[in-house]
C-alpha cells in the first residue's frame, strides 16, 4: 500500500515541507511519481508521525495510536 504524491502533498502542506522533513531538495520532491514507491510511501508515514501529523494521514495509513503500557513501581 502507497500513498500518491498528492496525498503527500496534503499531509505537509507543500513540497516543500515534505523535503524538509526528509531531508531531501524540493527538486527531489517534485520527480517523485504520481503513485510513490513503496520506499517513499514508508518515509512520508515516518515522517509525519514523528512531526506529529498522524491525523493527516489517509486512515488506511494511520494505523492504532495504542496507549503506553504502565510501568509497574
Amino acid at each position: 500500500m502507497t500513498l500518491t504524491k498528492q496525498q503527500a502533498i496534503l499531509i505537509f502542506g507543500n513540497q516543500s515541507e515534505i523535503a524538509r522533513a526528509l531531508g531531501l531538495t524540493r527538486g527531489a520532491v517534485s520527480l517523485w511519481p504520481d503513485q510513490l514507491r513503496q520506499d517513499q510511501s514508508d518515509r512520508v508515514v515516518g515522517a509525519a508521525v514523528r512531526l506529529g501529523k498522524r491525523d493527516l494521514l489517509p486512515p488506511e495509513f494511520a494505523g492504532s495510536n495504542p496507549e503506553p503500557e504502565s510501568q509497574a513501581a
